[in-house]
């Protein structure tokens, strides 16, 4: 098959993938936003966001940096990799778990609540480490190309979640302790029924010649330095884009969260598809990278651009056509007026789409330190234009804090950073 049919492909399956996650994901807002106060939806937006970061933190220490590395070596180094950092995925989920149980029951500014319940904190620990374990088994099937164990394994946890909403909804007790138990329960089955597979694909031919041990110990090493600088670039990088949710909900209260998570939830599938893209052309662009494809690497570039930002206008057109009749039939009144919140949202995933494709070749490549770096200038533009944008437009100020702070990240990655990664690459090929 030829790599643009291959691509092609596995970006379909991907697509599909992530649109069943995307609609589910649509499902639970909607769900929350009928049956719940805004403040509980509100916070319910704080504690997504939580989750999102220590899902980040993990992946950008093990996930990311493996992703790298795995993707441009031998199939049976491939595997012993896999096979060690699975171990390691199970350890730091299992930290980041407890953590997020300690912060949601003794920080306040994480649930903005008086009396904060054991329950509380335990679902979204187990949510946590649930999320954590099931996302590795996705990466590794994304990094051996094996796009049919990773759509079988999410149809599974999709199929749980729909039941229990049903059964949840059934019996009027739509609480976010019970959602969280949910998300975490299907997140072990969906595991679990996915071990057999993960296993096999970690299976390798544990006999080394002279000199595998040494190469074996550099990806090693490498996955470790790129890992240090990712954690802290996802770090810093989750406080640009996700600040806004602490920022509004300490000015503004919780309501104002709710309108802007109830608002971004109608454009969810669009940042759902850019993962599903990336998910898929990060493996493929670290292979070209290592090849030193440039030519493939920018027909990709191209491609991806413009089939990602028709997506976008296509989405944000329809929502927009449509939102009369959502505000009527899913949303509620409570919510009404929402069409200048969703037009900045929309440019907001359009700009973040572009900026997510350099941020991706980035990563493939391996420049986990600029990216650090560039987040931290970020973060501080984010939170001084969030500051100065809030008390003059509100809710509306915080997305246009972050289309500001977009736009300036994505300039910076294309006209500097990537082409001073390649300029790197080639040089170091023509020392080699």
């Amino acid at each position: 098959m030829s790599f643009s049919k291959k691509f092609l492909s596995s970006s379909l399956l991907s697509v599909i993938d992530q649109a069943m996650l995307s609609a589910l994901n649509f499902a639970i807002g909607a769900l929350l936003i009928r049956m719940v106060d805004k403040d509980v939806y509100g916070l319910y937006g704080q504690l997504y966001a939580g989750g999102l970061l220590a899902g980040l933190v993990v992946d950008s220490w093990i996930s990311g940096p493996l992703t790298t590395v795995a993707s441009a070596v031998h199939d049976n180094t491939r595997k012993i990799l896999l096979r060690r950092y699975w171990q390691r995925q199970i350890f730091w989920t299992l930290m980041s778990g407890a953590l997020a149980f300690f912060v949601v029951k003794w920080v306040p500014a994480a649930t903005h609540l008086q009396e904060r319940s054991w329950l509380l904190a335990g679902a979204f620990g187990a949510y946590v480490i649930g999320n954590g374990l099931r996302e590795y088994g996705r990466t590794v099937g994304f990094i051996q190309s094996d796009l049919v164990s990773v759509l079988r394994q999410d149809a599974i946890y999709v199929a749980t979640v729909l039941a229990g909403l049903i059964a949840l909804y059934s019996r009027q007790q739509i609480a976010l302790e019970y959602l969280f138990l949910l998300l975490s329960a299907a997140s072990v089955l969906c595991t679990l029924a996915g071990r057999p597979r993960l296993l096999a694909r970690t299976v390798a031919d544990t006999r080394m010649e002279a000199g595998d041990a040494e190469v074996l110990q550099a990806h090693q090493e490498t996955i470790r330095g790129h890992g240090q600088w990712a954690v802290l670039g996802v770090v810093v990088g989750w406080l640009s884009n996700y600040s806004y949710v602490y920022l509004s909900g300490a000015w503004l209260g919780l309501a104002a969260i709710a309108d802007l998570n109830a608002s971004r939830l109608l454009l969810m599938p669009i940042p759902l598809a850019v993962s599903a893209w990336s998910r898929v052309a990060r493996p493929e662009a670290s292979r070209l990278m290592a090849e030193h494809n440039w030519s493939g690497l920018r027909k990709l570039t191209l491609a991806s651009i413009a089939g990602i930002e028709l997506v976008v206008l296509a989405y944000v057109v329809l929502l927009l056509l449509t939102l009369p009749w959502l505000e009527a039939q899913v949303i509620g009144s409570k919510y009404s007026g929402l069409d200048p919140l969703i037009l900045l949202w929309g440019i907001y995933f359009a700009t973040n789409a572009v900026r997510i494709i350099g941020t991706s070749w980035l990563m493939s490549g391996g420049a986990f330190r600029a990216m650090f770096f560039l987040g931290s200038v970020t973060l501080v533009l984010v939170i001084a234009i969030t500051y100065a944008a809030i008390p003059y437009w509100a809710a509306a100020g915080a997305i246009m804090a972050l289309i500001a702070v977009e736009l300036f990240e994505m300039v910076v990655v294309w006209r500097f950073i990537l082409p001073r990664l390649q300029r790197q690459r080639q040089h170091a090929r023509q020392m080699m």
